[in-house]
């Protein structure tokens, strides 16, 4: 999973999706808990997963540091820009909360605590690399599937690996780039199609190679399976409103499909 955002709404409908897949080990690919209403109740729903490791996205550092994207990296960067400015002031409101909300819980250590990175050896000499956007950076450019061959192989260059699982750009990928299985599980929490919960199941099989494709592809002995579930945005915006978060109009457009994600605002 990837990009769950503080949504335990979406995040209940896919492990009742996993609850029949008979999943052992669990990959978190970061921005856990910014912008939803439920960020401690996130990490305690992941804390009881079976072989769970988790990794920092941008948006957990943003908790963390108070940092903020791109352009509107800083108070000054947004100066002069009303837009820009109303945008820093919701984001930065956002940050507390979801601050407030882990601190009074006792989770923002266990946030501080998490790696930049993943890595799993499997069965054949298979070496696979969880990121959250990509090798060696939390944010930019990611996997996706409609990035050049070119451009996405220079992403993934040096990353000695030879299967790279990403998130953060909130779109499911399964690309082959430069020798290197690119993989984007999508987002759980904030999906590109609103209302449908994106989550992916890797096995290993004993199956002959073909190439890879979404819902069913199988390289090397790894198919990966694409899962979309459904659950109920009206009822997260509720929580939202419930609970006062600064985020709330926003997200609750976001998630209703009626306004769409920064591209790089994730």
């Amino acid at each position: 999973m990837a990009d769950i955002h503080g949504n335990d709404v979406a995040l209940r409908a896919v492990l009742d999706d996993a609850a029949g897949c008979r999943v052992d080990r669990w990959w978190v690919l970061g921005d856990l808990v910014l912008l939803g209403p439920r960020p401690a109740e996130v990490l305690g729903l992941l804390r009881l997963l079976p072989g769970l490791e988790m990794l920092r996205g941008n948006t957990d550092r943003y908790v963390l540091t108070g940092e903020q994207p791109a352009p509107h990296a800083t108070a000054a960067d947004a100066a002069g820009d009303v837009g820009l400015v109303e945008r820093y002031g919701l984001m930065a409101a956002g940050i507390g909360w979801t601050r407030g909300v882990l601190c009074q819980a006792g989770l923002l250590d266990a946030l501080a605590g998490l790696p930049a990175e993943l890595r799993m050896g499997l069965p054949g000499g298979m070496r696979v690399l969880g990121v959250h956007a990509s090798p060696g950076s939390d944010d930019g450019p990611g996997i996706e599937p409609g990035t050049p061959d070119e451009q996405l192989s220079s992403l993934l260059a040096g990353c000695a690996a030879d299967v790279v699982i990403g998130g953060h750009t909130h779109i499911a990928a399964d690309r082959l780039a430069g020798g290197i299985r690119a993989l984007n599980p999508g987002s759980t929490g904030i999906p590109k199609r609103p209302g449908e919960a994106s989550w992916l199941l890797l096995e290993l099989s004993d199956g002959p190679e073909h190439p890879g494709g979404l819902a069913h592809g199988a390289v090397g002995g790894l198919r990966a399976e694409h899962r979309m579930v459904s659950f109920d945005v009206h009822a997260v915006a509720r929580d939202l409103r419930a609970r006062l978060h600064p985020n709330a109009e926003f997200l609750e457009a976001i998630l209703t499909g009626t306004r769409q994600q920064y591209r790089n605002g994730r």
